[in-house]
């Protein structure tokens, strides 16, 4: 017989995450990405907001907003092997991850944010189908 720990295990059901965005999944206006591209990932930190943004041809672009002074800078990005994206201006290199936003100026760190919301659309969502749906698929 297992004895209570009063230990409270998570909800299999996480909420949705609070990264703003239109009903089509583009970010808020600041980092919303164009009309012929669609987003990739989204995120939010404390001090950033930002978009990987791509037209479906191979073609990523970073989209960043300052939240100081709403400051926003749009750069050609590009996937990384290992799973982030990079962007890089002429002194500053960007990398977005689910973790974090880190801007480099070679090995100098000189911002290391971490993710307070992440958005990953390129993972697909899982079908839900409401009871008495008999549709295939």
């Amino acid at each position: 017989m297992a004895a209570a720990t009063g230990l409270t295990l998570p909800s299999a059901v996480a909420a949705p995450p609070a990264v703003p965005a239109d009903s089509q999944a583009q970010p808020d206006a600041s980092v919303r990405c164009g009309p012929d591209r669609t987003a990739v990932v989204v995120g939010r930190t404390a001090l950033s907001s930002v978009a990987i943004c791509t037209d479906g041809r191979g073609t990523y672009e970073y989209r960043g907003m300052r939240l100081s002074d709403r400051a926003v800078l749009v750069l050609p990005a590009r996937p990384m092997s290992n799973g982030c994206f990079g962007a890089q201006s002429e002194d500053v290199d960007y990398t977005v991850s689910a973790r974090k936003l880190l801007l480099t100026a070679g090995v100098r760190v000189l911002r290391d944010e971490p993710m307070t919301d992440f958005v990953d659309y390129s993972v697909p969502a899982p079908v839900v189908r409401q009871a008495g749906d008999r549709s295939a698929g």
